[in-house]
């Protein structure tokens, strides 16, 4: 099974969260959270130590998917 990204489809954009290995649940759970008002929002750190913070009124007025990160096209 190969990493997951979470696809955030908005009329602002299109924002795709990385999901760290064993995380998906985590990640799903917070989302549940944020939709049902009890979460006021995701916050992802990245590996550069930028936060990028996902408030529940855009998660609530998105399409949200769970996608397989793409193959980047190597092969060994």
């Amino acid at each position: 099974m190969g990493n997951k990204i979470i696809v955030i489809k908005h009329f602002t954009g299109e924002y795709h969260l990385p999901v760290e290995p064993g995380k998906l649940q985590e990640m799903q759970q917070q989302i549940d959270r944020c939709l049902n008002d009890e979460q006021p929002a995701i916050v992802v750190k990245s590996a550069n130590g930028d936060q990028h913070i996902y408030p529940t009124d855009l998660l609530k007025n998105s399409y949200i998917k769970i996608v397989d990160e793409p193959d980047n096209g190597f092969s060994e």
